[in-house]
């Protein structure tokens, strides 16, 4: 089966398609465009066997017909860019935030379930050991019922951020861009539900982009009456040994888990056994790959379209609940 692969941006964690691009020769590169007029797309003008270059990605999407488009524009465009590209049949994979407004994911839930489209989203977390391991664990009843979630996001801030993270309209929150891989990762490894948010954020340390939050902190209410809290932050040092800090603990009714060291270590405590390095599972599937697979109707990714709108829609009520300063319900 041959794919005709169209991307759109180069921004966010477009190295997840490209990197492994090589081993899947059924797809074929066939063209790119940025996502606004002056984002730098040079880093894809080696791909492939010289893929077509467009300024604009409307016209991309009309005269190439690509079969599948990956979309890794700013943070604010990827929903409309998604929206026409499943109006024109393609398969998506995205970079998150799936879209910055309810409106648009339910525009866009509703064009990928009537067209029969794939739906990816770069919620890569899931594929990290550590996490996949946690999953494993929990599920397997081994703490018990999960009762109360702690998880933790935290970045450099770097040498600097793009101009358009000054602008809330454009970089949209930190609860869409950072926190939604936290709320993935816990939703994911326990099982369990969000039934309401209450949620702060504020711009405290970088002035220069005021758009972007570089603290925030978000308490949901899980279904079975426990409760999770994330913390998320720009704030981590620049001599740390890693850009992020990724944390997760699960206090159960029979234990205790936690993914430590930015994410690559597991502890499990209950009862009978207190293990500091639990052995982790090899992870022997990729984001790209699972969705290929799933194109070509040989398996599913980790991450379906419904969960990846599912979290997105939770991290919008995120930020507006930080925004109004009130407690926002989620449907289940």
């Amino acid at each position: 089966m041959k794919h005709r692969l169209a991307i759109v941006g180069a921004s966010g964690h477009l190295g997840l398609v490209t990197n492994p691009l090589h081993a899947f020769p059924q797809v074929h590169l066939v063209a790119y465009a940025p996502s606004f007029v002056s984002e730098d797309v040079s880093a894809l003008r080696g791909l492939g066997t010289g893929p077509r270059a467009y300024s604009d990605w409307r016209a991309m999407l009309d005269e190439e017909a690509p079969s599948m488009v990956v979309v890794c524009g700013r943070y604010d465009l990827n929903g409309p860019i998604a929206i026409e590209a499943a109006r024109r049949g393609c398969h998506i994979l995205s970079e998150k935030p799936a879209a910055h407004h309810l409106a648009e994911i339910e525009e866009l839930a509703g064009l990928v379930r009537d067209h029969g489209l794939q739906y990816g989203s770069m919620l890569a977390l899931r594929y990290q050991p550590a996490f996949y391991t946690a999953r494993q664990v929990v599920r397997s009843g081994t703490i018990g019922e999960p009762l109360l979630v702690t998880a933790q996001k935290s970045y450099r801030w770097g040498a600097s951020r793009p101009s358009w993270y000054a602008d809330r309209s454009q970089y949209g929150s930190t609860m869409t861009w950072v926190g939604i891989h936290a709320f993935d990762y816990a939703r994911w490894v326990t099982g369990i539900p969000y039934t309401e948010v209450y949620a702060h954020h504020a711009n405290l340390a970088h002035p220069e982009r005021p758009g972007c939050q570089d603290v925030a902190t978000v308490i949901a209410q899980l279904a079975n009456g426990g409760s999770a809290t994330f913390n998320l932050d720009y704030m981590r040092p620049e001599a740390a040994h890693t850009h992020g800090d990724d944390r997760l603990r699960i206090a159960g009714s029979e234990g205790v888990l936690e993914v430590c060291d930015q994410g690559t270590r597991l502890s499990v405590i209950t009862k009978d056994q207190h293990v500091e390095a639990w052995p982790l599972a090899r992870v022997d599937r990729t984001l790209f790959g699972d969705f290929i697979t799933a194109i070509e109707g040989g398996g599913s990714p980790l991450i379906s379209a419904q969960e990846a709108f599912e979290v997105t829609r939770f991290a919008i009520k995120a930020a507006q609940s930080a925004d109004s300063g009130q407690v926002i319900a989620i449907s289940l």
